[in-house]
């Protein structure tokens, strides 16, 4: 059994794609683990399995980062967590969170890194006029948004859109991608060598929407 925790901070938009995906893969696995950090968040609103448990540890009620890590490494270790998915979870972790989990936790980015890295990534994009833009999923490691890319999926950036028309346009492919990576990750298919992800070559079509 494959057990995943989900991480966000915002609406928990890609919550169902992860759960979704989990449910069609041919190794048994579940979603385990829900956690956000933003206290405003009605977790029992959100379409979170029965036998999946959530919390919600707000960064505001530490001190400092490290409580607040040791508070999820906590719970990572309890559930025996094999796979960290952070979908727009707005925390930067410590370097020593990065080595012990690095390699199992994978972030969504609303960009084709390394382009536009950090906060207002489709803003940016329209602000520069690119003509394409669109969603990657990678490993984190000390460098914001820079770890070992995994898949990524492209969007037209059309003359008319707006920040909002953008985000849209972004989050279904972003879906896309995520779930090809979560599916990836769970079937042992990725290596990381120089800080570069390779897969195995009859997969390696999986790493494009």
């Amino acid at each position: 059994m494959k057990r995943v925790a989900f991480l966000f901070s915002g609406r928990g938009s890609l919550l169902n794609t992860v759960e979704e995906c989990l449910k069609n893969l041919s190794i048994e696995s579940q979603l385990s683990l829900v956690i956000t950090n933003n206290s405003e968040v009605e977790l029992n609103q959100l379409p979170i399995p029965k036998d999946c448990d959530a919390y919600c540890i707000d960064h505001k009620s530490f001190s400092n980062r490290e409580g607040h890590e040791e508070e999820i490494s906590a719970l990572i270790e309890k559930y025996n967590i094999d796979l960290i998915v952070l979908g727009g979870y707005r925390r930067i972790f410590s370097s020593d969170f990065i080595t012990k989990y690095g390699d199992k936790t994978i972030n969504t980015h609303p960009s084709l890194l390394p382009a536009f890295v950090g906060d207002k990534a489709q803003l940016k994009a329209i602000q520069k006029g690119v003509r394409i833009t669109g969603a990657t999923v990678h490993f984190i490691n000390n460098e914001v948004d820079q770890g070992p890319i995994i898949t990524q999926a492209a969007v037209e950036v059309k003359p008319h859109y707006s920040e909002f028309d953008l985000k849209e346009a972004i989050i279904n492919v972003e879906k896309k991608a995520l779930a090809r990576a979560v599916k990836l990750f769970i079937e042992d298919k990725l290596r990381i060598e120089n800080n570069v992800v390779y897969i195995n070559s009859e997969y390696e079509h999986e790493l494009f929407v």
